[in-house]
């Protein structure tokens, strides 16, 4: 979630610097550092990456982001730093070092919508007529039974699956007319089925330390070299 009002963003354009936007407050829970979003460009609409969320902007003009791709952010932190550092270190636009990290699902904004099934109870069945279906069609009562204990309509493939039964059964319960099928257009998240595990602390040799200082050295240089550029 984000606190801060803007976002700094880099687009999938050749540009050769970040532009910032603001936030809406609808989508104030949905940005955050890494996240692809959608914002006005010119005349038309292009797609970025948010890479940092400044707490004041020093730009005139500001428009708001339209939209959030995906319910994840594509990128953390220390990506998006290395991101800098190779943009700094081999003087290339950060939005090529971008691209290079953005998986070709990601760039191609495939992670759009798509249409999918969704299954409630389209009225309400008495324990009887349970139970003639149960001696009749003991797939559909028992079908019947797990569409009446939901609370809210739930996607069909995933009623299926916590089931173990089949599309026919569904269709079936659906031309008695004991329960409503209907689409809806939902966002694809192509992390969706991702599980993400932290690592454990790891431990550097004293070789390793003192390589790593100098590479954060040599980083830190780097970078007041870009800012001086960059302000030129």
């Amino acid at each position: 979630m984000s606190e801060s009002s803007y976002a700094r963003v880099v687009i999938d354009r050749a540009i050769h610097r970040e532009l910032d936007y603001a936030i809406p407050e609808l989508l104030a829970e949905k940005v955050s550092i890494g996240s692809r979003v959608r914002v006005p460009f010119r005349e038309k609409s292009a797609l970025a990456t948010v890479v940092a969320l400044p707490a004041e902007t020093e730009a005139t003009g500001i428009r708001p982001i339209e939209a959030v791709v995906g319910e994840k952010p594509v990128l953390n932190s220390k990506l998006i730093e290395l991101a800098r550092w190779m943009s700094a270190y081999y003087c290339c636009p950060i939005e090529t070092v971008m691209r290079s990290l953005l998986p070709q699902v990601i760039r191609r904004a495939e992670v759009g919508w798509k249409k999918q099934l969704f299954v409630s109870a389209a009225k309400e069945i008495g324990p009887e007529d349970l139970e003639k279906l149960r001696r009749r069609a003991p797939r559909q009562a028992e079908l019947m039974d797990a569409v009446a204990k939901l609370n809210q309509p739930v996607a069909a493939a995933e009623l299926l699956r916590r089931t173990a039964l089949d599309n026919q059964t569904l269709r079936a319960l659906e031309k008695r007319g004991w329960i409503s099928l209907r689409e809806e257009a939902v966002a694809r998240d192509p992390h969706a089925t991702d599980e993400f595990v932290a690592s454990s602390r790891l431990e550097l040799n004293p070789e390793q330390a003192a390589a790593l200082m100098r590479s954060n050295n040599r980083s830190a240089l780097l970078r007041r070299r870009s800012q001086s550029c960059s302000t030129a």
